[in-house]
């Protein structure tokens, strides 16, 4: 009997680590100092060292780090950020979170981000921020996106949750905007035991913002001085952050071997494979390609025994919620194309090579017949 190629097995990488996550929680609750302690602390410095930048906080979910570095820029009531559209329902939730409208527009041609000709129209004297997602772990091309910011005095909110240590031209996103938001849930290529994420910048005024954001606009005790919330990372995720920080390169690059492979067999027989230009270094939270024929290839590799997704089926001016709160708007084409095309493949490091092996053969047998 075949055995199923999952499209990811997070009980893999555990097996590796679980007794020294098990000793660092059993030292952890037995100091029982469980909020803003040491393993905080030290993930917040290990963290923003890793991506490059001086200043990191620790936060209680992706979503919530995306609200927070919007509150700190000052993003509220009023205000206006623009999207693309083939991103995560919550960059719109965060956006929402704050009071602000989130203005979508379609994405650039060849490629997951931004159409900046259509971003450029979009800005209104209400616009505050430009969200741009590094979908799939790819790192977008962020000087144009960065100009265009700069001429319209926004600030570039980038959101890293696929691409923790992906980088372009030797600096690491999450670098290059006002803020950068990362989503450390547990299906991350750095992804906590539970609900996590983080914010990184290089501005000391704007990580002093986000951290009184998250505690519920404290001051000092007792003393809120605006309107927060409760967005902690709390010691058990950060220890577990902590573990899986010091093997997330060799991960990274067992995913960039993945997906070498995979674009070498597939690439010659038409498939849409990911791009990876000079400079660039992807870490493929997850392998998209793009067939007009993608039904019929998932339902191929089901049979063959091999779990695929779909990131994500509806973009998000197509979504149900989308279109009760803000009604039908103009149809966003590529977004559209790119939702009824895409197919993700299996691409987590603890994959053996006989499954990489299985998966190779199986898209390519159906491209070939």
């Amino acid at each position: 009997m075949t055995t199923t190629i999952p499209l990811l097995d997070l009980k893999r990488e555990r097996a590796a680590i679980a007794a020294e996550v098990s000793r660092c929680w059993s030292d952890t609750l037995a100091e029982m100092h469980l909020l803003k302690g040491p393993n905080t602390t030290a993930f917040e410095q290990e963290i923003a060292a890793y991506i490059g930048v001086p200043h990191a906080v620790g936060a209680s979910s992706g979503t919530d780090a995306l609200a927070l570095g919007l509150w700190a820029l000052g993003v509220g009531a009023g205000t206006e950020v623009i999207l693309h559209a083939n991103g995560f329902c919550a960059d719109v939730e965060a956006i929402r979170m704050t009071g602000a409208q989130p203005v979508l527009v379609d994405v650039e041609d060849n490629g997951l981000g931004p159409d900046l000709a259509q971003v450029e129209r979009a800005i209104t004297p209400r616009t505050r921020a430009l969200m741009v997602v590094h979908m799939y772990g790819s790192p977008l091309q962020l000087e144009p996106v960065l100009e265009l910011a700069r001429a319209h005095n926004l600030a570039v909110v980038e959101d890293a949750s696929h691409a923790h240590g992906a980088a372009r031209d030797g600096r690491k996103v999450g670098s290059f905007g006002a803020v950068g938001c990362f989503s450390a849930g547990v299906v991350k290529n750095l992804g906590a035991y539970g609900d996590a994420g983080f914010i990184t910048t290089a501005d000391a005024e704007l990580a002093k913002r986000v951290r009184l954001f998250q505690t519920h606009g404290q001051e000092r005790k007792s003393h809120h001085v605006v309107y927060g919330g409760n967005y902690r990372l709390d010691e058990i995720q950060a220890a577990v952050l902590r573990i899986k920080l010091r093997s997330l390169e060799a991960r990274n690059q067992r995913r960039r071997e993945i997906a070498a492979g995979y674009s070498r067999h597939f690439a010659p027989l038409g498939v849409g494979v990911p791009l990876e230009g000079p400079g660039e270094v992807h870490v493929y939270h997850q392998y998209v390609i793009r067939t007009p024929r993608r039904d019929a290839l998932a339902a191929h590799l089901k049979a063959a025994g091999i779990e695929t997704g779909i990131h994500y089926p509806e973009p998000l001016h197509r979504q149900v919620a989308w279109l009760r709160d803000y009604g039908e708007g103009p149809a966003l084409a590529r977004a559209e194309r790119l939702a009824q095309e895409i197919l993700s493949l299996p691409v987590f490091p603890d994959l053996s090579d006989a499954e990489v092996q299985r998966v190779i053969d199986a898209v390519a047998g159906f491209f070939r017949r």
